[in-house]
């Protein structure tokens, strides 16, 4: 099965997404879904209206704080490249996640959420 982009694109996407000027974000013109994964400390409240402003959908943010590391990332690539549901890389990253900071499953998916 291939996966729906490649790694290469989606790193490219990431860093476009994560180089908006907040002050003068837009939306982009293009006929694919782009996506923004946020592991910083409580993404959500700070990058939701910035994100609106643009096309990307967010597939990954926190809604507190946390450890930003990068197998959070890892994970969440991991399930993206082979076309898994929100729900999946969202359980696939809060199973990383819960399990370098010793906390629950419960705990993480709490932390970790898509959509808007």
């Amino acid at each position: 099965m291939k996966p729906p982009v490649s790694i290469k694109k989606f790193y490219t996407a990431a860093l476009l997404v994560s180089l908006f000027s907040v002050a003068g974000c837009t939306k982009v013109q293009t006929t694919r879904e782009i996506v923004a994964v946020i592991p910083a400390c409580a993404s959500r409240n700070y990058f939701a209206e910035p994100l609106r402003k643009t096309s990307a959908k967010p597939l990954l943010w926190t809604t507190n704080l946390m450890a930003p590391e990068a197998y959070i990332l890892h994970d969440a690539l991991e399930g993206w490249t082979r076309g898994e549901s929100e729900a999946q890389i969202r359980t696939r990253a809060a199973q990383a996640y819960g399990k370098y900071q010793k906390i629950s499953l419960k705990s993480a998916r709490n932390l970790l959420v898509t959509g808007w």
